[in-house]
């Protein structure tokens, strides 16, 4: 009996601890922080106090600390990392002075020194061992000094010349929750997850700047000097007005310095020395040019300032249904008026609207600020104030506006871990954007979903449900953000807007100022969703679109005005495209005609263009073609494209005696396939991919004769000109590894192409090396093999000269394909003679008016080709800007290692190279060559050579960008 009340007592006592274990608890942090700026040297000088107190069922023994300002210290962090991933150079190769860190920390613990242990990863994280147990339920405090060093503006944080963002700045214990501590390197994509508590900040600043910052500013002067400050000069005259000026003080600034010799433009130049950790800084202890600002705040989880010395501000206050009343800044730069004029309207609205669709305010204050230039693209929230970038008009200002100051809700209070459910608050955020924007402005149009379904469709898009660096620089966007937003209009739909609305404020009064977690907010709807709990959250969890498949066609023609708006409003399944089209070359002239084709976002499988043209010239039809059909999948093949291209234009023009015109025409027909290989990280920017082609070609040929024409004592020769059919087919396999990273990208390709009497691989490989400052080096290695089948005769080899390996530039006629756009293909006089196709050896140096051209093998042949760019500060045409390359050419061929040949061994060729047109037109102007391309040159050239030496091409597949490429098959 004993031993049974024994047991039931015990197994009492687990139940109740357990109970109490699974109880809901989070930590509380609190903030004391003395800062000082010092606009010199960009740096800040602090001294901060925490208290820590646990409120979770452990012993703690150490704390994980943020040192979020070492993110920016060089470039071997995660920062750094993600940057480049997402195709962002420019801190990788910045300065060290534009660089920043933290340093000078000496934690203290109730009084004693702590040691730190480094992470062993991230130089931004390190943990705090307690000298002694932080038992459950205690609190300790912990001191510590710090220095940081800002960056420039790369990211959030940071400054740019002399306006300063100061977020993430001091040194932040990591969450520590039921699944453990959060330790989180910084990144740029991906945010926060911080513990509640009051901050109590002190910020010294030089006495001219505004400071723009979280909480509730306690210096009453400064908020009288603040609103003096909304009209400046003399007569009231507006800053807008007198941007180009020096920008004049206002009056309270005019007659401070009336009583002093020089004008506070900068901080004083003394070194900033380190705070007195056991006394506040107080304006009486300081020189008289700074000034301390002091913030207080409970219930939030960060703290950001702003200071710049130039801002307008704009203030007013604003009543909510309940009464409660709050004021409202905003902060913004000269130049802006215009644009900013009904910002802090906006603000109100913004404030209002959640306020009644989720829960009050609770806070005093909200403010937004005008970031710089520099600033990231849309805004960045943090508690009661958020940093907008420079907006293109009044209604994106107050677009984005309402999603950042939404997020005082989604992310300000209810704190979600947004590293690992970004969904939680940036998508739940943008359902309400959505429904504020809609309200205001009526429906919007979502460009997201176009390349969401985009996404879909080419089975490369990722679930709602993906930590934040797990997503691919796109689907961030579209489904943490627009996706979202999307499945909350399906619960909403389902459960009807007012019992969704009741819902969504009691999640909101029940986990405000807590930590919700996916569980937590499927939890609180299930009872409400019912049977349908699981599926509709399983979406989370799944690929694929949410709003229902697209059905019907439409016709969009510039013909009929409103045709494609009306398609993005309201987008089909399918769409047809018809507009003119325009084209030119030496033979057709000018052509006309059309585009049809059902090309669009999202794509359908199977896809078709045509661009029929009436030649003005040949008096004949030409044109262009193409079809495909594409199979997705998320297997190891990703993609499969079939896919047949045609296309047929003159190539050459002749006259009879009789002044008659004849010409040759080519036709092509290209059918294939292409198979793209998955990549196990949706991050990658590499594609692999093996395409089949088989090149149908049917081209004239011109037949002469002549006739003897007797006339009295006069004998004359009469022209005849008829035209023959030709035809021949070139198989051709590539291999392609391709990775699109944005630093030292690389590709190389593996081509085999088999004809009647040859069979030609070659590899070509590419690398781009990133300069530091500008531009960079593209370096490209290229070797090709021809082996005749059967014997080798002097037939063969004349029959297949086109095909020959080539150390000069190849002319219209060796663009044995067709692939590329010439505008005389088979011009000798003239600019048009001087195109030139990029392949094999890549020479500049055209020698086309030889019968044997140098540098030409029917065998072998390897060269390397470079190119670089020339620094803009060297550039004498940067002010037109038109960048300038230099290029170099090096080879060598299987001829000019025979033991009788008298030919150099390894030929070259150097000189300028002007990209035009994004690369889209290249100008080459050779000024070093070897001997043989400059007898060439001498012989064949004896007019203007300066000119008629200089090539060009034209190549019009550089239109995408790698960025865009990364994401989107095109």
């Amino acid at each position: 009996m004993n031993k049974l009340l024994l047991s039931i007592l015990a197994l009492c006592i687990l139940l109740t601890a357990h109970s109490q274990t699974s109880a809901y608890w989070q930590q509380r942090v609190d903030y004391s922080i003395d800062v000082s700026l010092n606009d010199k040297e960009h740096t800040l000088d602090g001294f901060e106090k925490i208290t820590y107190t646990n409120n979770s069922p452990d012993t703690l023994l150490y704390i994980w600390f943020h040192l979020w300002p070492n993110a920016y210290k060089n470039d071997k962090t995660a920062f750094t990392d993600q940057e480049l991933k997402n195709g962002e150079t420019s801190f990788y190769f910045s300065s060290n002075k534009d660089r920043g860190y933290i340093n000078r920390l000496d934690f203290k613990v109730n009084g004693m020194a702590a040691q730190t242990v480094d992470h062993p990863q991230h130089i931004d994280i390190i943990k705090l061992v307690l000298p002694a147990p932080l038992l459950p339920q205690q609190t300790i405090n912990i001191t510590t000094p710090f220095h940081v060093k800002l960056p420039f503006n790369f990211s959030r944080s940071g400054h740019e010349k002399q306006s300063y963002q100061a977020t993430q700045w001091y040194p932040k214990p990591a969450v520590y929750d039921t699944k453990g501590w959060h330790p989180m390197a910084y990144l740029d994509q991906g945010e926060f997850y911080s513990e509640f508590g009051k901050y109590d900040v002190r910020v010294t600043i030089p006495k001219n700047y505004v400071v723009a910052a979280t909480g509730v500013l306690q210096n009453a002067e400064e908020k009288e000097w603040i609103k003096n400050r909304k009209l400046t000069g003399k007569n009231n005259e507006s800053l807008e007005q007198n941007t180009k000026k020096k920008v004049p003080v206002t009056n309270v600034e005019s007659q401070a310095s009336k009583n002093k010799k020089q004008s506070p433009n900068t901080s004083h130049p003394s070194k900033h020395k380190k705070p007195n950790p056991h006394q506040n800084i107080t304006g009486s202890q300081l020189p008289p040019e700074t000034k301390t600002l002091h913030y207080v705040q409970d219930s939030i989880h960060d703290f950001a300032w702003f200071a710049d010395k130039d801002f307008i501000v704009n203030n007013d206050t604003c009543k909510l249904s309940s009464g409660k009343v709050i004021e409202v800044y905003t902060y913004y730069i000269p130049g802006s008026e215009k644009l900013w004029k009904n910002s802090v309207q906006y603000c109100k609205d913004a404030v209002r609207f959640y306020s009644e669709e989720v829960g009050e305010y609770p806070y005093d204050v909200v403010s937004a600020v005008q970031g710089p230039p520099s600033s990231f693209a849309g805004g960045m929230e943090y508690p009661t104030i958020t940093l907008i970038s420079p907006m293109p008009s009044e209604k994106l200002l107050d677009n984005v506006l309402a999603h950042e100051i939404g997020h005082n809700w989604f992310y300000g209070m209810l704190a979600s871990n947004e590293r690992k459910s970004p969904w939680m608050d940036e998508g739940t955020n943008s359902f309400y954007e959505y429904k504020y924007m809609e309200r205001k402005y009526g429906p919007q149009l979502h460009v997201e979903e176009f390349l969401l379904r985009t996404k879909a469709a080419q089975k490369t898009d990722q679930p709602i449900a993906t930590p934040s660096e797990e997503f691919s620089h796109l689907n961030y966007a579209l489904s943490a953000y627009h996706k979202t937003a999307v499945w909350f209009e399906l619960i909403e739909e389902k459960l009807d807007k007012d019992k969704f609305k009741e819902l969504m404020q009691q999640y909101f009064q029940q986990w405000r100022f807590r930590h919700p977690q996916e569980d937590d907010f499927k939890q609180h709807f299930s009872k409400a969703l019912g049977n349908d709990t699981d599926s509709i959250f399983g979406l989370l969890h799944k690929t694929g679109i949410l709003h229902p498949p697209l059905k019907g066609w439409r016709i969009a023609t510039p013909f009929v005005p409103g045709t494609y708006k009306k398609y993005i409003k309201s987008p089909s399944q399918q769409l047809l495209t018809i507009a003119p089209a325009f084209g030119f070359n030496s033979y057709d002239k000018a052509m006309v005609g059309g585009i049809i084709t059902n090309y669009k976002l999202p794509p359908s499988p199977f896809q078709f263009v045509a661009v029929p043209l009436y030649a003005t010239g040949s008096k004949q039809f030409a044109g262009i073609g193409r079809m495909s059909y594409s199979i997705y999948s998320r297997k190891a093949i990703r993609h499969t494209e079939f896919f047949v291209s045609g296309s047929t234009f003159a190539m050459d023009k002749d006259e009879n005696s009789e002044g008659k015109a004849f010409y040759e025409h080519f036709r092509k027909l290209a059918p294939g396939v292409q198979l793209t290989f998955k990549e196990k990280d949706p991050l990658s920017t590499v594609r692999k991919t093996i395409q089949w082609k088989t090149f149908f070609i049917g081209e004239d040929k011109f037949n002469y004769s002549t006739d003897t024409v007797i006339n009295n004592s006069d004998t004359s020769l009469l022209k005849n000109i008829s035209v023959s059919k030709e035809s021949r087919y070139l198989n051709q396999l590539q291999l392609r590894y391709e990775n699109m990273r944005e630093l030292y990208p690389f590709d190389i390709s593996l081509r085999i192409e088999q004809a009647k009497d040859f069979v030609r691989p070659t590899v070509t490989a590419n690398y781009f090396f990133n300069y530091p400052k500008e531009g960079g080096m593209q370096l490209r290695f290229f070797a090709g093999k021809l082996f005749f089948t059967g014997s080798k005769t002097n037939s063969k080899t004349f029959a297949n000269q086109r095909y020959h390996l080539q150390m000069t530039g190849p002319d219209g006629y060796e663009d044995y394909t067709y692939s590329n756009y010439f505008i005389g293909r088979n011009e000798f006089e003239g600019l048009a003679s001087q195109q030139i196709a990029m392949r094999d050896g890549g020479f500049k140096v055209r020698t086309n008016l030889l019968a044997n051209e140098v540098g030409v093998s029917d065998n072998w042949l390897m060269a390397v080709n470079l190119s670089s760019t020339v620094p803009s500060k060297f550039n004498p045409l940067s002010i037109l800007k038109i960048p300038i390359n230099l290029f170099a050419d090096i080879g060598t061929y299987s001829e000019a290692w025979e033991s009788d040949s008298e030919a150099d061994r390894f030929l070259f060729d150097a000189g300028i190279h002007l990209p035009l047109l994004n690369g889209n037109v290249n100008v080459f102007i050779p000024l070093l060559y070897s001997d043989v391309y400059s007898d060439y040159i001498k012989t064949y050239l004896t007019e203007d050579r300066f000119l008629k030496k200089i090539s060009f091409t034209i190549e019009l597949n550089k239109l995408l960008i790698n960025k865009l490429k990364r994401e989107i098959d095109f």
